[in-house]
């Protein structure tokens, strides 16, 4: 039975290294913080980048916008929808928390610090995700690795 569950686990490992040689899970890598799980979950999570017209259409697709209430002039923002993948949300987040301390420098690192001085914890992880998943969007879509000011030569 051993034998048997370890030929399915090297025939499985095998088909997810075949997957790890992918174009777009390499650029996502290039992202401090990000390593081949992160990276591999972002990418099936996204799917195909094209559907996306553009950035915000991605961060909305990850629930990860503020609810809007009007009524005539009257705009009220609430808290983000939640509608849309759940699990974008949660490796977009973690991914974040990784980032910030192993690119401490990078734009993004230094966006959630200042914003998390005036409007909180909280609110700078989401607009920091946003940002993390705007810079995602762009890999993706020009098929390119990270920039960033930090690592480059």
């Amino acid at each position: 039975v051993m034998d048997s569950l370890e030929a399915e686990i090297a025939k499985i490992d095998s088909a997810i290294g075949g997957y790890a040689k992918l174009d777009g899970i390499k650029n996502l890598q290039t992202i401090p913080g990000i390593g081949l799980f992160s990276a591999m979950v972002l990418y099936s999570e996204i799917g195909d980048i094209g559907r996306f017209s553009d950035s915000g259409k991605l961060v909305s697709y990850a629930g990860m916008i503020p609810s809007v209430r009007q009524s005539s002039d009257i705009i009220h923002h609430g808290r983000i929808t939640y509608q849309g993948s759940r699990y974008l949300r949660w490796i977009i987040v973690e991914s974040l928390h990784t980032h910030m301390i192993n690119d401490p420098g990078s734009s993004i690192s230094s966006f959630y610090k200042h914003l998390a001085k005036g409007k909180g914890k909280s609110k700078a992880i989401i607009a920091a995700s946003n940002k993390l998943l705007k810079a995602i969007y762009w890999i993706l879509k020009d098929q390119r690795p990270y920039y960033s000011k930090n690592n480059a030569q």
